[in-house]
């Protein structure tokens, strides 16, 4: 029996891995799009935004399992049905609830793996998502600057060298424009190093002159000679206080205790228990269905998985509208019902779908 289970273990795992990775690479792909609007005209690397899309993934675990599982658990029984394995099996007194028995602990573990990634992993990955990306924004505003060119990396400043390095933040004989609330400089200068302090951005100047004037003062123009001088060049907005529930861990949502942060809890739940519910029908669709019919059998698994996450969608948006959190479970004891009433005419051998696709 051990070599059954691990036979079956084996051939699910095997293409689920596959499955999961489509369907990841896919939403990578989505995701890559809207991402690379943000980051990629800042002068970002490759490595960069790799390092950013790794970080999405945590995001599109809830949804990309448990379709990979229902697909990857069809596709094994009905191998093994179009290869007799099915039949020999039977053939040697072994129960159908046997080969169940893999698949059971497998929708299990990817039930606790889900559980750990949308309330834990997943609000981590946005807060490190959210910082890297504008951590990314501000030093590559920082820093692209090049020679021999105007450029405007900051509202109201503009920048000419003759010499940049931009990964040093270094200038020499530059010019710097600055026009912010009703004032003018122009400096011209040797040496200038762009540095920045938290979210604010300064230039440090060596030997310059710079000519000053209020737009509302003509007679305040003044031109002045300096060795060093310091200027705020620009200030980020304030940081993201992640208050929004994405941020927010199990821990954090029990704490917070408001409406928001209890529908939030319940979607997550609602979501985690998915890949045990869509084990069984996965199952449950793979022994009804007779050997030849599996372009029936991959139709009617699409559609469970989109009428559930329709029902997902649906239901949580109720919820939040409502302040009924426990909304969304509902549609796991729905489908967890389906789920035990097509498994139990699986294991009487009930072949209701009969189609041949």
């Amino acid at each position: 029996m051990k070599v059954l289970y691990k036979y079956i273990l084996i051939e699910t795992l095997r293409i689920f891995s596959l499955t999961l990775g489509a369907f990841i690479f896919v939403l990578l792909l989505d995701r890559a799009s809207i991402i690379a609007q943000t980051v990629l005209g800042q002068g970002i690397s490759i490595v960069d935004f790799l390092k950013i899309l790794i970080k999405a993934i945590p995001s599109f675990l809830g949804i990309t399992i448990p379709m990979s599982l229902v697909l990857s658990v069809i596709i094994v029984f009905f191998s093994l049905s179009n290869n007799n394995e099915i039949t020999a099996i039977k053939s040697c007194g072994i129960n159908v609830k046997e080969v169940y028995k893999p698949i059971f602990w497998f929708s299990l573990v990817l039930t606790g793996f889900t559980f750990y990634s949308l309330m834990f992993m997943m609000p981590q990955s946005n807060v490190s998502l959210k910082k890297q990306v504008s951590d990314i924004i501000k030093t590559k505003l920082m820093l692209n600057i090049s020679s021999n060119s105007f450029v405007t990396n900051f509202p109201g400043v503009t920048f000419y060298a003759e010499r940049a390095f931009p990964d040093k933040g270094i200038l020499e004989n530059f010019m710097v424009s600055v026009k912010k609330r009703g004032e003018s400089a122009i400096i011209f200068a040797k040496h200038g190093k762009i540095r920045r302090e938290n979210d604010k951005v300064f230039l440090d100047i060596a030997d310059g002159e710079g000519q000053f004037l209020k737009f509302n003062k003509p007679g305040s123009f003044k031109v002045l000679k300096f060795k060093t001088y310091t200027m705020l060049i620009y200030k980020f907005k304030e940081k993201e206080k992640f208050t929004a529930s994405k941020y927010k861990d199990l821990v954090q949502l029990m704490k917070a205790g408001t409406s928001s942060s209890k529908v939030e809890i319940f979607k997550r739940l609602t979501l985690s228990l998915t890949p045990l519910i869509m084990g069984i029908l996965a199952f449950s669709i793979g022994i009804l269905v007779p050997r030849g019919s599996v372009g029936l059998a991959l139709v009617i698994s699409l559609i469970i998985i989109i009428l559930y996450y329709i029902g997902y969608t649906v239901l949580k948006k109720l919820a939040a509208s409502t302040g009924f959190s426990p909304l969304p479970i509902f549609l796991d004891i729905f489908f967890f019902g389906v789920s035990l009433f097509m498994y139990r005419m699986g294991l009487r051998e009930q072949k209701r779908f009969d189609l041949k696709w």
